[in-house]
């Protein structure tokens, strides 16, 4: 297992005037089996300066998709650069912000990425072994009996 900061940079800390989701870790794990991107809440703007300092780092099968979805975030170049097999909405059932954007979606959905959503599919689990990886729902695993309509 490789574990790679790549964002926020040191000198992105002397900056008092920077907002709290622009100074969130971005985590790349990287296996010989597949690799995930964690990218937290960072917005469009830390996204092209991902592309710009981190381009060549960025592809990874799973993608934790930034900002839950927002419209502020998942920029067509980001999106294109990651190129996720996968990619996680983490997001509440209902939750007030309406994440993620239909918009943003779509930019997974044509960079034919699979998607999966924490408030519609619960836990996911991932497994990256003997050069594969996998995904599976926990509520489809161990569905209740309200779910089977």
């Amino acid at each position: 297992m490789h574990f790679e900061l790549l964002h926020p940079l040191a000198q992105d800390y002397a900056n008092p005037q920077r907002r709290m989701n622009a100074n969130s870790c971005v985590l790349k794990i990287s296996s010989a089996h597949g690799s995930i991107l964690i990218p937290a809440d960072i917005e469009s703007k830390d996204e092209q300066a991902l592309l710009s300092h981190a381009g060549n780092k960025l592809a990874a099968t799973v993608l934790i998709a930034p900002h839950h979805g927002s419209l502020t975030s998942s920029t067509a170049d980001f999106v294109n650069q990651v190129n996720p097999a996968l990619t996680i909405f983490t997001v509440g059932y209902l939750n007030r912000y309406d994440h993620p954007h239909e918009t943003v979606m779509d930019r997974y959905l044509n960079a034919n990425s699979n998607l999966l959503r924490s408030d519609r599919d619960g836990a996911i689990l991932l497994r990256f072994a003997q050069s594969e990886w996998s995904a599976e729902s926990w509520r489809k695993l161990y569905r209740r009996y309200w779910h089977y309509r």
